[in-house]
């Protein structure tokens, strides 16, 4: 339980009444003084010059740092009604009550309020020096070495003064003799309050300061008794509530700091709390944290950065970072990786060149020649084509058929894990989404940092065996970076690869040849480096050199862990299909595009 904290001594309280314009500045800042004196080292510590308001919003991102930010609308460190004031000399004093709107504040501890530059007195002295114990500090005191006489007249000015309310027929503290309006109170408002006279402050300051609904000189937000105006004896003066000293008071409703929360369930009873609406009921100051890792639309790039929060980015290679759906120009900007004419955004084999041999000419990929005896010419000969007069689409899914199809647009069929854009069939990070910045988008890990490729054949440096010559891509060594000729054709090799069709896997579709099981005569793509081979590519994998458990708990940041797990939610083979959906539980998956979902070791069928 905290003590209460500490209150200014009796002969520093100066009433309301009795204060100039000139003595309400010189109260500001003896009252500052004597804080920053008694405060906690740990309260002065809690912001330091990194949140000067102490808002919760830093300096380095706080437009409004000398102003607290009130938490509506757009989080800036401004009030969400703020209207820049006019500040001509930018000494952080505006124009309409800086006496000197031209020349800037020296901000010397002396007269720092008026806007005025000027020069402290030299006395030689500490600025804390009272000569004669009045409370009043010699700095501040126009009578340095006689005591005050508290007694409500000036009592902010150092010197003595004789009870002769006469002198002030309207008792607004103001002598007559210098008072513009004798028989009119001042209001006391901060706007010219030693003239004498009652006035009203422009409506646009009300925006810059906090409400007190009992004007007692205590925020609304501080105030324990919002409503009730604290009586100022010296006790418990900082609570906003009317007291008597000596009075029993509740010890669960003790608040050493002053911010609403007791004591009993503050867990810093001698930190204020900064009231931000970021764990504001612990009773301790704290920084709102304005980083987020929501991403609203899905499109893989964070709300924070994301310049359209609700639409999904397309991904096209085209201001993909920008977070927003946009269209491929045309022009000579437009990305065409392997120089075949046919944009990237739209090519399938995008770092391959289409060989226009009159097959399937706009899909970018280079085809088999014609075949004689293919009436719909789709590059299935008709002894083998189950629909010889109806094209085959092409689609990856039964093309070998030679009918046309199509792939139903159904997440059950073709799972999409990661959202990437690329289905989980075809996709090496089916957990982890595509990075799309130009290295290897179509494998479906992300990639990081950028790959120099000299010659410019879509086969970074360190991965080209003949990184200034151009590779020739006749899908022969065409991941070795150099060019090269292509071999005799065997006897029977229906889709042109090179390895004859009793040895091809998949005889109709022709290797890609990078590097990767070339000899079985099936298209694949080459997978990243995984150094511990747990199915997590090393670009992505927080823990490269220790294999994933693959427990169904974080699977996808390539770390062992721990988690207890039924039989069925378990992945005994490790090939990432979970036992309540593998149909084969303790033989891994093959992954080679032919129904990878099963969870089965299998091979392509021919045909």
């Amino acid at each position: 339980m905290g003590a209460p904290g500490p209150n200014p001594p009796r002969s520093l309280i100066i009433p309301h009444r009795g204060r100039s314009a000139v003595m309400r500045s010189y109260w500001a800042l003896l009252v500052a003084v004597t804080l920053v004196a008694s405060a906690p080292a740990g309260a002065l510590a809690q912001y330091g010059d990194s949140d000067i308001d102490s808002d919760g919003v830093p300096n380095a991102i706080d437009s409004c740092p000398h102003v607290r930010e009130d938490f509506e609308g757009e989080i800036d460190g401004c009030p969400s009604d703020f209207v820049q004031w006019q500040d001509s000399d930018a000494d952080g004093i505006e124009d309409r009550v800086d006496e000197c709107p031209a020349a800037r504040e020296t901000y010397n501890r002396h007269l720092d309020g008026d806007g005025c530059p000027d020069r402290a007195p030299d006395t030689g002295r500490s600025v804390t020096v009272d000569t004669d114990g009045d409370g009043v500090i010699d700095m501040l005191d126009v009578c340095p070495t006689t005591p005050e006489t508290p007694n409500g007249i000036l009592d902010g000015d150092g010197c003595p003064d004789g009870m002769a309310p006469a002198t002030d027929n309207d008792e607004d503290g103001v002598p007559d003799g210098v008072d513009a309006c004798p028989f009119e109170q001042e209001t006391y408002n901060r706007h010219m309050d030693g003239d004498g006279c009652p006035d009203e402050v422009e409506d646009e300051r009300a925006q810059f300061e906090f409400p007190d609904a009992d004007g007692d000189g205590i925020d609304d937000r501080w105030d324990q008794c919002p409503n009730e105006a604290e009586n100022r004896n010296s006790y418990l003066d900082g609570d906003g509530c009317p007291d008597e000293p000596g009075a029993e008071s509740d010890a669960a409703m003790a608040d050493s700091d002053f911010d609403g929360i007791p004591d009993s369930e503050d867990a810093c009873p001698e930190d204020r709390e900064n009231f931000n609406r970021h764990l504001d009921e612990d009773g301790c100051p704290d920084t709102l944290d304005l980083t987020t890792s929501a991403d609203t639309d899905l499109d893989g790039i964070l709300d924070s950065v994301d310049m359209c929060v609700l639409v999904a980015e397309v991904y096209n290679m085209v201001d993909d970072e920008d977070g927003c759906p946009d269209t491929v120009p045309v022009g000579i900007n437009t990305p065409d990786s392997d120089g075949d004419g046919i944009f990237d955004a739209v090519d399938t084999c995008p770092i391959t060149p289409e060989n226009r041999n009159g097959v399937l000419d706009t899909d970018g990929c280079p085809d088999s020649d014609p075949i004689v005896g293919d009436s719909d010419v789709d590059g299935i000969p008709d002894d083998r084509d189950e629909c010889p007069m109806e094209p085959e689409t092409h689609n990856r899914f039964e093309d070998g058929d030679g009918c046309p199809d199509f792939v139903a647009d159904d997440r059950e069929q073709n799972p999409d894990t990661d959202g990437d854009g690329l289905p989980d069939r075809l996709d090496l990070c089916p957990s982890v989404p595509e990075t799309r910045n130009g290295i290897l988008d179509t494998d479906g890990c992300p990639d990081r940092g950028t790959v120099p490729d000299t010659d410019g054949d879509g086969i970074p440096n360190d991965m080209d065996a003949c990184p200034s010559q151009l590779e020739t891509f006749n899908m022969i060594d065409d991941s070795d970076g150099c060019p090269d000729e292509t071999p005799a054709t065997a006897v029977n090799d229906a889709d042109g690869d090179g390895i004859d069709d009793i040895s091809d896997m998949c005889a109709l579709v022709p290797e890609n040849r990078n590097g990767y099981m070339d000899d079985d005569g099936c298209p694949d793509i080459r997978p990243p480096p995984d150094a511990d081979s747990d199915g997590v590519p090393d670009g992505a994998d927080a823990c490269p050199e220790m294999e994933e458990t693959r427990n169904g708990y974080m699977d996808a940041d390539g770390c062992p862990d721990e988690l207890a797990l039924s039989d069925d939610q378990a992945d005994t083979d490790n090939d990432g299909i979970r036992n309540s959906a593998d149909e084969c539980p303790s033989e891994p998956e093959t992954w080679n595009k032919f129904a990878d979902d099963d969870g089965c070791p299998d091979s392509f069928p021919e045909g």
